[in-house]
């Protein structure tokens, strides 16, 4: 596993020091929020990080190791501010597997998680996860560990493999 580790954290690095964030027309379409280069550096590092935990914590018939995705998570930060993490929900049940900077959402339920909006995010992003792409966009608004505030997030997620779970990431956008 520490060699898994070692491969995604440089992967990671390399693929995600360029993002930068930008205003948007409609600040709630996702295809609007950020750059390019957000949108970029969110799907090649969620999927990177989906395609490696559905190799080596996926278990036959759906199953998962817990414990090899909770120690991924928690060991990876990436953006130059160290503002990008990972977070890992069961999209039939919105119970948290694993969140790199809220540990005490492990293992409960966040189905009436609401945004100061009024979205329910986790709903609205297990929804992407059962749609027939297996993950996408979201703009919801999130505490940024950075900065102690709620700012506005471009989030992505992407079903890890042979599981019920997907796996997400986003950036503060303005």
């Amino acid at each position: 596993m520490r060699v898994w580790r070692v491969v995604a954290a440089l992967v990671l690095t390399g693929v995600v020091s360029a993002c930068s964030s930008s205003a948007a027309a409609d600040p709630n379409d996702p295809s609007q929020v950020g750059t390019a280069t957000d949108r970029a550096v969110l799907e090649a590092a969620v999927h990177v990080a989906s395609a490696g935990l559905g190799g080596v914590a996926a278990t036959s018939g759906g199953g998962y190791e817990a414990a090899v995705i909770r120690n991924f998570v928690n060991a990876v930060r990436f953006l130059g501010d160290r503002s990008g993490y990972f977070f890992v929900y069961d999209y039939n049940t919105n119970v948290c597997v694993a969140h790199a900077v809220l540990a005490d959402f492990v293992g409960q339920d966040k189905t009436s998680y609401q945004d100061s909006r009024g979205l329910y995010v986790i709903q609205e992003l297990a929804k992407l996860a059962r749609s027939t792409s297996q993950g996408g966009y979201l703009v919801y608004h999130w505490n940024n560990p950075n900065t102690g505030q709620e700012e506005r997030k471009l989030g992505y997620v992407e079903v890890i493999p042979g599981t019920t779970l997907y796996i997400g990431s986003g950036v503060y956008v303005p």
